[in-house]
């Protein structure tokens, strides 16, 4: 049997199921980043057992395949034309139990909402999340957090699913989380997070609504929201890995950041953009571009206004060959499977 017969039986079964789906998806318009090329199936399970069933029926008919969820961290490439998705977005509850004081959150859940959630219960730890556009699953895959609030700070357990079909259910020193990286990042992990229970810590709600307002003003003074972005390429500042490498871009840098940045932050201003050094750095460095991949508030954000994938490519290439992981990678390029 060929992968095409394989495929049209298991469209027989979805159907079977109940389990919505769609076929022929142009990534360019389904994903946030908003490039790709063809996807031949995306499913969408209700559910965690729909999810579970899936995960099963694709693994016993050796059909190869990726989960995903709002997929704001990925970059699907133009030239490739994609198999099967499992999408978790309509997997998305979020429940509290008071006797435990613990909250479930299951895979496609939205950190944000998790956020705005645990602030309706008056629960702390969870104000940094509150503009990160991820789910549940991909927020535990990379420990994800911002200003001080990171997933390993608040997660108390994870239930996964392997290729064979077996759950199991990790508990906090399981997880193997650090900065942006777990368990389930290692190449050799098959494993699938299919939900997550936190720790719910109460607190006073004004505390808790006025450190979360903070952060959502400062995230939009330095976030791009002009074109699709994937948000930060790399977990740390490129200016600062770059000031290693060149001493005159170090003493610039710093000159820069004391006058224009420290200045206005003294007056309790932002920058509205870090232009000048991002024209300086790419002069310095010699990045080369048609059309510029990064946005005028930070060369670590990705933007696409247009950009064909191999020139985004390009500019990642040419910041590891600077950075030299010195700075751990957020987005993940997905290849062909």
């Amino acid at each position: 049997m060929n992968k095409s017969d394989d495929i049209k039986n298991v469209l027989v079964w979805l159907k079977s199921e109940l389990i919505e789906y769609n076929q022929s998806v142009k990534l360019s318009d389904f994903s946030w980043f908003k490039t790709g090329g063809l996807a031949d199936l995306i499913i969408f399970p209700n559910n965690k057992i729909q999810l579970s069933s899936c995960i099963k029926r694709l693994s016993e008919n050796e059909i190869k395949f990726k989960v995903i969820g709002e997929t704001s961290n990925l970059i699907f490439l133009d030239d490739i034309n994609y198999g099967v998705f499992i999408s978790t977005t309509k997997i998305n509850s979020l429940i509290y139990d008071p006797d435990k004081n613990i909250i479930s959150a299951e895979c496609g859940a939205l950190l944000p909402e998790l956020s705005r959630y645990a602030l309706s219960l008056c629960v702390k730890g969870f104000e940094g999340f509150e503009g990160i556009p991820g789910t549940i699953g991909a927020a535990v895959f990379m420990n994800a957090g911002a200003y001080g609030d990171e997933i390993k700070d608040v997660i108390k357990s994870v239930d996964i699913i392997n290729l064979k079909g077996e759950e199991k259910t990790y508990n906090l020193n399981d997880l193997g989380l650090s900065h942006r990286n777990s368990k389930f990042r290692s190449k050799t992990n098959d494993e699938i997070i299919l939900s997550a229970s936190f720790n719910a810590e109460k607190s006073d709600p004004l505390k808790i609504y006025n450190r979360m307002s903070l952060f959502h003003n400062k995230r939009h003074k330095y976030q791009e929201f002009m074109y699709p972005t994937l948000g930060s390429i790399y977990s740390g500042s490129i200016y600062r890995s770059l000031a290693k490498k060149d001493i005159w871009f170090r003493f610039v840098s710093a000159i820069y950041y004391l006058v224009f940045y420290k200045w206005k932050i003294f007056r309790r201003e932002a920058p509205d953009n870090r232009k000048w050094l991002n024209d300086f750095t790419v002069s310095r460095f010699g990045f080369l571009y048609k059309n510029q991949p990064f946005s005028n508030k930070d060369m670590n954000t990705l933007i696409n206004n247009g950009h064909h994938t191999d020139e985004i490519l390009s500019y990642i290439n040419q910041l590891n060959s600077w950075i030299e992981n010195d700075v751990t990678i957020e987005n993940e390029i997905v290849e062909k499977f």
